[in-house]
């Protein structure tokens, strides 16, 4: 308050000239200090912080000093030498170096000489040249039919080995050592070999695409019928295509193993016509029954509510139960609606999945939910195949080169 005369604190010591400060200019910065390695830089207020990052200061050499600006270490560059290492080396030589041609834009290395994608990638380099390294065996489970064993081991034509050794006690296995591609590989020689036993008699094929998977049912069943001479039975497989084209593909190739009988599926009318075949009794004969089927397995487009009165739906309902169902579709295909339709009416005592393996594909799906439900299916066969020995070197394609397969049976028979 005015007129109270006020207490004044003493006065402190002068600083030492240890600890004295430099004198500051007008406009209260501090005036620049030389560094240890002779560069500038301000100094640091004497403050409660200064005396904390006095500590973290870098100077040359590694070595720590107040006084100097915060300012991180550089980082040390990768060694070109190393990177080139990790790429091709034919795409090398004196003149034309990975320097030259990867890090500058140097049209010269390129002019009909190397594939630049190639050349500058690590992938490439790093990626197996070899398909086999992709794996390609056949397993068959304890509880597989003893016969079904045989033929897969004969049509595989090698003895037991090991790759499928993880799949548990019990489990015997086989090296796929035949050429392979869609029609001949260790799925389609399994699916001969289960068309080959006695009690498949009725088989659907939701996809015909070219035929290769029909054929080799028809090719199964056949043999069968001639071994044991038996005619006095109907055999019949039924199919779904829409291509024209693949129509008349899948009826080439399989002209010699089946009777073919082509109806369409994709009208009310249509669907009320198969329905007449259906219950009008075939001859028995020793080649199956082929039923080509023009349309979609269930209407496109319709596959969330209501529900659509479809092909499947009137095949099963007078073929039920199915021996053998083969679910093998396109990748854009995602069988929401088709796939209850085969299990719950249709009531297969097998189902055989094909490209299991593959990303956004029906077939993962639908092995993943028979897998968890142990009580009601249980997994028999399972079986890799590659599609080429040069390994395909893009990331996308080389997901696709290699192909698994699975085959469920029913834990109960159905009536």
């Amino acid at each position: 308050r005015l007129g109270t005369p006020v207490a004044r604190r003493p006065r402190r010591p002068p600083p030492s000239a240890e600890h004295s400060h430099p004198p500051r200019p007008a406009d209260g910065r501090a005036m620049s200090g030389r560094l240890a390695d002779g560069a500038t830089a301000p100094r640091l207020r004497r403050n409660r912080c200064h005396l904390a990052l006095a500590a973290l200061v870098p100077r040359r050499g590694g070595v720590w000093a107040a006084g100097a600006a915060v300012v991180p270490p550089p980082r040390r560059p990768v060694a070109l030498a190393a990177a080139a290492a990790r790429t091709l080396s034919a795409c090398w030589d004196t003149e034309f170096t990975y320097e030259r041609c990867c890090l500058t834009h140097d049209e010269a290395c390129w002019s009909g000489r190397q594939d630049r994608n190639e050349c500058c990638s690590g992938y490439v380099a790093e990626a197996p040249s070899a398909a086999g390294a992709l794996g390609r065996w056949v397993a068959a489970s304890p509880w597989a039919p003893p016969s079904l064993v045989r033929c897969i081991g004969r049509a595989l034509g090698a003895s037991d080995s090991a790759p499928a050794a993880h799949l548990g006690g019990g489990w015997r296995s086989w090296s796929s050592l035949q050429e392979n591609c869609f029609c001949n590989n260790s799925f389609t020689e399994a699916l001969e070999c289960l068309a080959f036993e006695p009690d498949v008699r009725l088989a659907i094929d939701l996809y015909l695409g070219s035929g290769c998977t029909a054929a080799r049912l028809a090719k199964g069943m056949a043999a069968r019928r001639a071994q044991s001479n038996t005619s006095t039975s109907v055999a019949e497989i039924f199919s779904f295509e829409q291509d024209p084209e693949g129509l008349k593909e899948a009826a080439a190739r399989g002209r010699r193993y089946w009777r073919p009988r082509r109806l369409a599926v994709s009208t009310i009318h249509d669907l009320r016509r198969l329905q007449e075949d259906l219950v009008t009794p075939s001859k028995p004969a020793l080649l199956p029954r082929m039923w080509l089927l023009v349309g979609s397995p269930y209407p496109l487009g319709h596959e969330i509510l209501p529900y659509q009165w479809n092909g499947l739906d009137v095949v099963c309902l007078h073929r039920q139960p199915i021996d053998v169902l083969v679910v093998d579709p396109d990748g854009d295909v995602p069988m929401r609606a088709e796939w209850h339709v085969a299990e719950e009416l249709c009531r297969p005592r097998r189902v055989l999945l094909h490209n299991v393996n593959l990303p956004n594909h029906a077939a993962g799906w639908i092995y993943q939910s028979l897998l968890e439900r142990a009580t009601e299916w249980r997994l028999e066969l399972r079986g890799s195949y590659v599609l080429s020995h040069e390994m395909w070197q893009h990331p996308a394609r080389r997901l696709s080169q290699s192909r698994s397969w699975a085959v469920f049976a029913r834990t109960r028979d159905v009536e």
